[in-house]
């Protein structure tokens, strides 16, 4: 039965180009970078995209190109490690509730974009505090008693629950919209919201909107302040770990290795597609992205912040909010701001859905995969019940808890596993299977050998450095926070959890893999054995497979004749 292939190299650069460029380009990045330093946060991430992120890229695309194999099956190149490709599966799986939640913001922001007046520019209504301050050059003024001036005080403290929490002057009417029906976890009745059941729609990239959004904000007063926070470095933010881990997770976060969905999406492609060339594209065009929204987010927080009076920095909560009041405060700004700002959460929908589309393929494919007799045919039937399953699990980020249930997941879903796995990646690829050998399929797909310099970063660079970064995340990595709450202890017990399931079935596998070769007269055969390549592991063009398999042949046969000498002697 072959495997269907994309119909073009357009089709396939934008489904990566989608996949790659999501809500972590729009959304994470800008929140993720005000938490450390701003532009201290922009030098380790451009180190990693460059010397770790791009590189394994290109590795995992090759991979699954050459073998036309998804997710699990494409580690069938070296069998000890097939968990990594079930570790994948799990992250997967975790990821499509946690990413329906995230989409579920922007559209519960379209609908409300279609109000007389946007909720989010006055401070007139029931979910308001008496801090709440208006956006004084909207030209909507409110009535309510609640605003403050904006010479108050800078730090006010208020009850919320049974736990109290600061807030600054920086409680605009956006920041409270954004906090509407978010409420303290541990003391909430975990009711369900109906305005956040709603997931689907198609995909595009809303490019020509940040443009105009970035440039109406640049006429902003103190926008180039926001700006100079997000490009100037502070050299002292890098002594600290955190910074670089949370560079290093960012850009993996944002770019996919190590996640799965690469090997999906290179698995249809045709053999000879030159994935060089789309790889170095789509990870300059995704991590551009990431840049351009940062700018058009710290240039309204500039503004904010010297309309309020606070730094940069402390102008809002940081948290996975951040962007869901940056870009409400720029749209209400715009003539006529309901068009706008309806305009910009359907594209936010909708470039998230590329994502989303790409993140849910993962496991129909492994299944399909796994019983292509059965599922072949029914591949429609076996996505659409995935898709409940995964609506179903979502309905915990409902609840009034469900933000922070969110951020804790956001916190530690790729803390761990997915630096072990590209670790593991460059190791089975460069070390077990041998990079003289993955050269030479990468000779047989392009016609030509990778670069030297790309050969010296999965054999060395990259296997180091991410095994450096995985041991710091496990000593110096920060419990999780929302705005100014601060998790209990028992939460975080629970984020670690949430961080080593993916890292479950690597034992696992690796054990039933061992164990397959029992007739094997010692254990150091049986690794030997479950090291080297499966019978199915070939090319996916059938012009180089009879080739390929008698090659294969003859190198098993080597190796048995090294084994029996080995033993021998």
């Amino acid at each position: 039965m072959s495997r269907p292939q994309w119909g073009s190299r357009v089709q396939y650069l934008l489904s990566l180009i989608g996949y790659s460029v999501g809500l972590g380009n729009i959304w994470r990045f800008p929140y993720i970078c005000n938490r450390n330093g701003g532009g201290a946060f922009l030098i380790p991430f451009a180190i990693f995209l460059f010397f770790a992120c791009f590189p394994l890229f290109f590795l995992e695309t090759c991979v699954s190109q050459f073998s036309g194999k998804g997710t699990v099956h494409v580690w069938s190149f070296c069998p000890l490690f097939k968990g990594v490709g079930f570790g994948m599966l799990i992250l997967g799986c975790v990821m499509v509730p946690y990413y329906n939640f995230l989409m579920a913001w922007p559209i519960y922001y379209l609908v409300q974009s279609c109000s007389a007046v946007l909720p989010w520019t006055t401070c007139g209504n029931d979910w308001n505090t008496e801090y709440c301050v208006t956006d004084v050059l909207t030209n909507v003024n409110s009535t309510s008693t609640n605003t403050t001036s904006l010479n108050d005080t800078l730090y006010n403290h208020v009850a919320v629950g049974n736990a109290w929490e600061n807030l600054t002057l920086s409680h605009t009417a956006a920041e409270e919209f954004w906090h509407l029906d978010k409420i303290n976890p541990m003391h909430s009745e975990h009711l369900l919201h109906r305005h956040l059941f709603v997931v689907y729609v198609t995909a595009t990239l809303p490019f020509i909107l940040l443009t105009a959004l970035l440039v109406r904000t640049l006429m902003l007063p103190g926008a180039y302040d926001g700006l100079v926070y997000f490009f100037t470095p502070d050299f002292s933010r890098l002594q600290h770990g955190q910074v670089w881990l949370e560079a290093c997770l960012q850009v993996f976060y944002s770019v996919g290795p190590g996640w799965g969905m690469i090997h999906v999406l290179a698995s249809f492609n045709k053999f000879h597609e030159p994935c060089l060339g789309d790889t170095l594209l789509v990870s300059f065009i995704s991590e551009g992205t990431s840049i351009f929204g940062g700018c058009v987010t710290f240039s309204v927080l500039g503004s904010m912040a010297a309309r309020t009076g606070v730094p940069v920095s402390e102008v809002v909560s940081s948290g996975p909010g951040l962007g869901f009041v940056a870009y409400p405060q720029a749209l209400s700004l715009l003539p006529v701001p309901q068009l706008w700002s309806f305009l910009f959460f359907l594209l936010l929908i909708t470039i998230g859905l590329d994502t989303q589309f790409s993140v849910t393929e993962v496991l129909p494919t492994t299944i399909v995969d796994s019983y292509p007799h059965i599922f072949y045919k029914r591949r429609g039937l076996l996505t659409a019940a995935i898709c409940l399953v995964y609506f179903l699990m979502g309905l915990i980020f409902c609840t009034q808890g469900g933000p922070y249930i969110f951020q804790l997941i956001d916190w530690y879903i790729s803390a761990l596993s997915v630096i072990l796995f590209c670790f593991l990646e460059c190791v089975a690829v460069g070390w077990i299977y041998g990079m003289d050998r993955f050269s030479r399929d990468i000779t047989m797909m392009l016609g030509r050998p990778p670069p030297i310099i790309l050969r010296f970063l999965w054999c060395f660079v990259i296997p180091v450095v991410s095994l450096a970064v995985f041991i710091l995340t496990l000593v110096q990595y920060q419990p999780p926070t929302y705005g100014k709450y601060e998790y209990p202890p028992y939460a975080v017990t629970i984020g670690w959890c949430i961080a080593t399931v993916p890292i479950i079935p690597l034992p696992v596998c690796a054990l039933l893999t061992l164990l397959k070769h029992r007739s094997a007269k010692s254990f150091k055969q049986r690794l030997m054995l479950s090291l080297r390549p499966d019978f199915d592991w070939m090319p996916s063009s059938s012009a180089y497979k009879e080739a390929y398999k008698d090659e294969q042949q003859s190198r098993r046969r080597t190796v048995k004749e090294n084994v029996r000498a080995v033993f021998k002697h």
